[in-house]
Parts: structure tokens; sequence; C-alpha cells
């Protein structure tokens, strides 16, 4: 439509020329009828570029020029050649502020249609609320046409509800010229939204207000973003102060530290304490400083993931223990943040200890057991030394006695002696090392060398008990890391269980084997076989439950006990059926594959196999 009405302008200014021309030209009348020729520029700044106007206005202008040599020529001093000059004079400031006039027009119509493609709403009304404008941006947000809502009453056809009273708005809009707030508003379809509206106050040439231009925003969605981050941080925060665990950002490598409302809480930061390393370091006992120093030395090498323990010293004496857990998190222009997790575990921390102390005290109190049940056989392996010295201290008194003492056997039972008192010192101190009460000592050990003192132990009841014992140990150096005390009550618990389970079978069937290998991953492995009933399928899934026993006299702990001890040291220890009769029970530790430093300070006993 618009194409068609800017065609017949164009063709209808071409006429109007063409008109005036004829008319200039052909009649006589005493009137400058070439000022006519300014109507035909007016019509052409409405469809015509700017370039396209200054053709039009040197046409006329040679129009006029011609129509007067037609008509005039050789008398220029008439008043015809005046009109002439006033005839071009005008159409020269006429073309001037038309070509300025649609300079403006056309940035306007450039301004107007940017603001058209806005997606915000653009509304302007009369004080009383009558629309007078509705952009497209009104048009797509709320669903009226500009010719639906033109003429209405803005508030009556959104159906408006105000955050304030109206005649407040109104009386901020009048005393301050502009006034934002947000609006609840409905669309055609009964949709409502929320918007924030902006007004501006307008007025006329006399500064008198005349209506409001108001822009409308739909930020229904960004609000219920907003709640629901809110919503997210208050459960957030919620879980975090019912689970004690709390969130932690470290900005990598300026170190500024971010904390939640929970993690201000773990450290005891004042309302107006901000984070940082420093006050951590702080707040940090002194041995675990060097630790957060350490995490942060690896934070800086990008480390990608950072796990520690740490303590915390409060004012007051008390004793905090904090396990953090931290990854790093890069964002879109490379800064790198390290986002974590802080628990506290203090409560943890002394159940922790509590249990080992118990686990101690039970471990000690299982191996006093036991040695309750060796009595017979330590005093056995302590009184054979003992009558060994006995009757060589006899035998150099009698060689003394000679009127020649025979220096020579005097030494030589003297030796024995001393050889007898080692070998009765070396009993008790594996007693006292067993019955002794103490924290685990982790050392590298031999296991070969802590499997034979261990059987060395229990020997005796072996043969009191009619038990072949035998033991097949692998020469070569098996290392291992652990407490070698643990390790020995281990291996006495199942060599006496073994022996008690074969309680019921005939003299020659009680057969306990011993054997130490490496397993097929290369590491330690010890096993246990007897020949006695074996392992009820019912209950092997139950062996190493605390207080479960198979004994009328047994506590139900000695087993459970050896698990705890292996799993310690890194191992694991497990019960299988052999394939004809008895059962067996394997324990394996991890390999060390550094060579054992030390070794026994006194020379391990051999051990004879195969001995009843």
């Amino acid at each position: 439509m618009q194409t068609i009405r800017e065609t017949l302008l164009r063709i209808g200014a071409i006429i109007l020329a063409a008109v005036i021309f004829i008319i200039d030209t052909a009649t006589s009348l005493e009137i400058a009828v070439a000022v006519l020729y300014v109507t035909v520029i007016l019509i052409s700044v409405a469809v015509f570029s700017r370039r396209g106007v200054l053709g039009i206005a040197l046409t006329c202008m040679f129009l006029t020029a011609v129509s007067f040599l037609i008509s005039h020529f050789g008398d220029i001093a008439t008043p015809a050649f005046t009109r002439c000059l006033v005839s071009l004079v005008a159409i020269t400031i006429t073309t001037v502020f038309a070509l300025k006039n649609k300079s403006a027009n056309d940035e306007l119509q450039v301004q107007l249609k940017q603001l058209s493609q806005t997606h915000d709403a653009i509304i302007v009304r009369t004080l009383d609320g009558t629309i007078t404008r509705w952009n497209q941006g009104a048009e797509k947000l709320y669903g009226w046409s500009q010719k639906e809502a033109k003429g209405k009453n803005l508030h009556e056809l959104l159906r408006t509800r105000f955050p304030l009273p109206m005649k407040d708005i109104m009386t901020t809009l009048l005393d301050a010229g502009t006034w934002e707030g947000e609006l609840v508003v409905y669309r055609r379809d009964g949709a409502p939204i929320t918007a924030t509206c902006r007004c501006a106050l307008l007025r006329d040439k006399h500064d008198r207000p005349i209506g409001i231009l108001a822009t409308h925003n739909d930020v229904t969605e960004r609000n219920q973003a907003i709640e629901a981050l809110r919503r997210s941080e208050a459960f957030l925060a919620g879980a975090q102060r019912i689970s004690r665990t709390s969130s932690i950002g470290i900005k990598v490598p300026r170190g500024d530290i971010y904390c939640s409302e929970e993690a201000l809480r773990l450290f005891e930061f004042s309302p107006d304490e901000r984070p940082s390393l420093e006050r951590i370091l702080q707040k940090t006992h002194p041995d675990d400083r060097a630790v957060i120093e350490r995490s942060f030395a690896d934070a800086l090498r990008m480390e990608p993931r950072l796990d520690l323990e740490f303590r915390l010293s409060m004012p007051d004496g008390r004793i905090k223990y904090v396990h953090m857990l931290a990854h790093p998190v890069m964002d879109n222009t490379g800064n790198c943040e390290y986002v974590g997790a802080l628990m506290e575990v203090t409560a943890s921390k002394i159940a922790e200890e509590a249990l080992h102390r118990s686990q101690v005290e039970l471990a000690h109190v299982t191996r006093v057991t036991t040695l309750g049940e060796l009595v017979a056989s330590i005093a056995h392996e302590v009184n054979q030394p003992l009558s060994a010295i006995a009757a060589n201290g006899e035998a150099c008194l009698h060689w003394l006695k000679h009127d020649e003492p025979d220096l020579q056997e005097v030494r030589d039972g003297i030796a024995r002696v001393l050889s007898e008192v080692r070998r009765a010192s070396d009993v008790i101190l594996r007693i006292r090392a067993l019955s002794r009460k103490s924290d685990p000592q982790y050392a590298p050990l031999d296991l070969r060398e802590v499997v034979e003192e261990a059987l060395a132990l229990v020997q005796r009841e072996a043969a009191h008990n009619s038990v072949i014992l035998s033991a097949a140990l692998t020469t070569e150096t098996l290392a291992v890391q652990g407490d070698r005390v643990q390790l020995q009550q281990v291996i006495i618990n199942l060599v006496m269980n073994g022996m008690q389970a074969m309680g019921g079978c005939p003299g020659d069937k009680r057969r306990l084997r011993v054997r130490l290998q490496r397993s097929d991953q290369g590491d330690p492995l010890l096993a246990v076989m007897d020949t006695g009933p074996g392992i009820d399928p019912q209950v092997k899934s139950k062996l190493f439950n605390p207080f479960f026993t198979t004994k009328a006299e047994g506590m139900g702990m000695g087993l459970p006990i050896c698990r705890s001890i292996i799993e310690r040291h890194g191992g694991r220890i497990w019960a299988d059926d052999q394939a004809r009769a008895g059962a067996a029970f394997y324990f394996s530790l991890p390999n060390l594959v550094e060579p054992v430093d030390t070794v026994l300070a006194h020379e391990a006993p051999t051990f004879a196999r195969d001995q009843r």
C-alpha cells in the first residue's frame, strides 16, 4: 500500500511540475507562477531521497529559467525578470529547509524503526490513562494489536496490580518526573506476568504535563530464577547446617577465599572478619599449619584434587578436626577457582580414637588370654634352659673341685650356661612382648622370622595336644611393614584355633600345616591348614563377626581381632574348606618393595619341622 502511495505522489509531482511550466510559459499572468514549484519540492520530500529532492529542485529552477527565456527573452529589465529571481530564491530557500527537514525526519524514522524492533513494550498514554501509542514490543508482550489498544485505558486493559496506591505513584511522577517499579499485569490470554515499569512525564512547550511515556519489560522468568536461586541457597544453607558440611572457594593464584555461612561458623569468624589464608592459618593448630601451606602450594600447581585433614585451635582451647576436599573449576576467561567442601569431623575423630584404644585393650586381653592357654608350654620352654643351666653349673663346680681343675671343661660349661641363659631370655622377651599393652609399632619386618618366633611359642602346646605341626616356610625374605607383636598374635590365634578344631580327631589324624610363600600377585601369603571337621557352610560368613563362636567357652573375639589387625596392615584374611578334610585360614599382606632396614636383634629360634 505504501509503495502505491509513493508511486502516485511521484507521478503527481511530475505532472504538477509540467502544469506549472506550461502555465508559466504560455500565459501572461503578472504573478510569480514559478513559486508554485515549491509545492513540487515539498511533495518530493516525502517520496524521494535526499539526492532525488536535490535533483527535483534543480529541475524546477531550470524550468523556471527556461520558461522566462521563452516568454521574455531580451526583456531582462522588466518586472518579469524580478518575478523569475523571486521564484528561484523561493525554490532555493524551500529546498534548503526541505533537505534539513528531510534529514531530521530520516533520522527520526531510523530511530523509530530501531525502537520498534526492541523487545521492550513502549506505551504512551495520557494522564488519565488513555493509550495513544502502542509499539510492536507491546503487541508481542501483551497480545493486543496497536489498533485494538489505542484509545483504551491502559490499566483497565492490562488489569494492573500496583505495588503502591495509584495516587502515590502519580504524586511521585509529577514531582520527580520519573517513576520505576514492578507491576503485575495480565496478557490477552489471561496469563499474569511481572513487568518492570519505567515511566517518564511528558510536558508541552509551556512545561505543562500532557502525558506519560512508559516502558515495560517482562521480568517474570528472571524473578522466578532469582526466587529459585534464593530457595536453593536457603536449602543448601539448611542442609549444610544439618550435615555440618560447608563450602569454600579459593581463587588461584590471588588466594582470595570465599566461605559459606556454615564455613564461617566452623572457623568462628566474626561478622566483620573477611576469610583469608592468613586468618585461617592463625586459627590452625601450629602442628598442622604446614599441611595448609603445602595444600595451597599444590593449588598453585593446579593439582587436580586437594584432600587434607587439619586441626583448628580455638581461643578457648577447643580443638576442631576438619576434613577438606576440593577440585579446580575453570571459568570462561581461564581463571581457576578451587571449589571444595569442609566437614567438621571432631566427633568421629574422638570416636575413632576411643575405638582405637578399645581395640588395643581388647587385643591385649586376647593376647594375655592366649598366653594363659599356653602357660604349660611356656613353663616347659623356660624350664628346659633352666634345667640345662643347673646341670652345667653343677658340672662346672665338679670340675673345679678336682686337684687339677679341668679349666677347658669349665669354660665349655660356662659357655653352655650362657647359651641357655640367652635361650631363656628370648622366651621371656617374646612372652613379655605379647603381654605388653602398647600402641602398634609399625616397622619393616621379615615375615618369615615373625612366623618362626610365633611357632616357637606354640610348639610345645602342639606336642601336648598330640598335633603334628609342620611348617613349609620360604627361604627368601618376605618384607612387610607391620607390628611384630600384632602379627604374632594373629599367627598364634590361627594355630591355636586349628589345634582346638582337631580336638575330636584321632591322635594320628591331627595334622596342622603352616605354609608361607608368595601369592600369585607377589604378596606374602600365610596359610594355616588343619584336618578337623571343616567349616559349616551356614557359619562361614559369620566367622569374622564379633562375638560369634562355635566354642562353648569362647568369646567370639579372636578372629574379629585378627581381621582388624590384618586390615590395619593393609592386608586381607579369609577362610575356606580344604579339598580333603579340615579348614584353611589365609592372610596376605602388602609386599614391602624396600629391603628390610633392620633385622631382629636376637637370633630367631630355628623351628624344628615335622615334630610332634
